[in-house]
């Protein structure tokens, strides 16, 4: 009987998206053509489908996303964006397992706030620090990484969590749209870099990690190779679609990179599921906060499976995988393909100016 109610109120939930599609779709700008029109209309039909699917695999799953984890004392780890939301209680959780924890966001004063509100509420274990990088621009991510291998010898892990969603376009200053640029493409980048001191904070008994923070909506992506910034014909749900199905090619093709050379280096993403953030402010789920939030995930329940993949016995020398509520899932078959993830790879490389992914280790 309650089964059936919850699947009454999941069917009520998406036939309200796409009622709500539906009237948005009247009011668009009717400049705009209507081929155009039509598409961008199904591709918000198509992540209303995937958020029902996702809430309802969260809700069947929900007692498997936890996180039963050892003390992680002497462990350094770098999240970026991590001073709101999802991060925020990555970073919590974090310092909980007496870890060393720097805060990489784009306004520092934003990041010392955190760290207050969580001493505040009594957690005292741990370390804390914040440094600036903002994710739009590929030169600060080359000054974070100099500053942190000025400071550090190693590190243990890296959680690639800042984000940004179906933004209207906008290029970065490095002239990438900046989905592309913020989601992937600087982590790309910011991981070549830290690679060294990954590299070096990985030992035969416990490797060091690196966390993508990806998404479901990988399912809906393909890889546009002529026109990355879908600047062409751009429609923001595809553009972030892309740029997490980016991710998800990233962490199979670097995993594999790895292995070949033996480092002690492992490489995670995970869906931290559907959860109410300021990450939606770009979408009708903002406006209509009321019908949408008692059906998503709060940040603390995200937070668990990036924890996780980030320190979490169970997974360790599983490098590769996609996790979900603490479980491993299927992911796009794209990711899997040896071709895209070599395509990938020489144009990223090209894009941040590098000759080799390997060339600072």
């Amino acid at each position: 009987m309650v089964r059936a109610i919850h699947k009454r109120r999941r069917m009520l939930f998406v036939g309200s998206v796409c009622a709500i599609i539906a009237s948005c779709i009247m009011y668009r700008n009717f400049r705009e053509s209507w081929p155009l029109t039509v598409e961008k209309f199904l591709c918000e039909v198509k992540y209303a489908l995937l958020a029902g699917k996702e809430i309802l695999y969260d809700w069947i799953n929900a007692k498997m996303n936890k996180n039963d984890c050892s003390l992680q004392s002497g462990r350094i780890a770098i999240i970026t964006g991590g001073s709101r939301g999802i991060g925020f209680e990555v970073v919590q959780m974090l310092l909980e397992l007496d870890m060393e924890v720097i805060i990489a966001c784009r306004t520092p004063s934003a990041g010392e706030k955190a760290i207050l509100k969580i001493r505040e509420s009594g957690v005292n274990t741990g370390r804390a620090k914040v440094y600036k990088l903002d994710n739009a621009s590929l030169e600060s991510v080359r000054q974070f990484a100099g500053e942190i291998k000025k400071d550090y010898k190693q590190i243990h892990i890296l959680i690639n969590n800042a984000g940004v969603m179906f933004c209207p376009y906008q290029e970065t200053e490095d002239g990438f749209e900046q989905q592309w640029a913020v989601n992937y493409l600087s982590h790309f980048l910011l991981t070549a870099l830290l690679l060294p001191l990954l590299k070096a904070g990985g030992t035969p008994e416990k490797s060091a990690r690196i966390v993508n923070v990806t998404s479901c909506a990988q399912m809906l992506g393909k890889m546009n190779f002529i026109d990355i910034n879908h600047k062409n014909k751009f429609i923001s749900g595809y553009a972030y679609a892309q740029s997490k199905l980016a991710q998800e090619i990233f962490t199979k093709g670097l995993q594999n990179l790895l292995n070949e050379k033996e480092y002690r280096v492992q490489v995670y993403s995970v869906h931290p599921g559907l959860v109410y953030t300021e990450l939606f402010i770009h979408s009708y789920v903002w406006r209509y906060k009321l019908l949408f939030q008692p059906f998503f995930k709060t940040p603390k329940q995200g937070a668990i499976s990036i924890v996780y993949a980030a320190a979490n016995e169970n997974v360790e020398n599983s490098g590769g995988i996609y996790i979900s509520n603490c479980r491993p899932s299927p992911v796009h078959p794209d990711a899997l393909n040896l071709s895209i993830q070599t395509k990938l790879f020489d144009l990223s490389l090209q894009q941040v100016q590098l000759n080799d992914f390997f060339q600072h280790v």
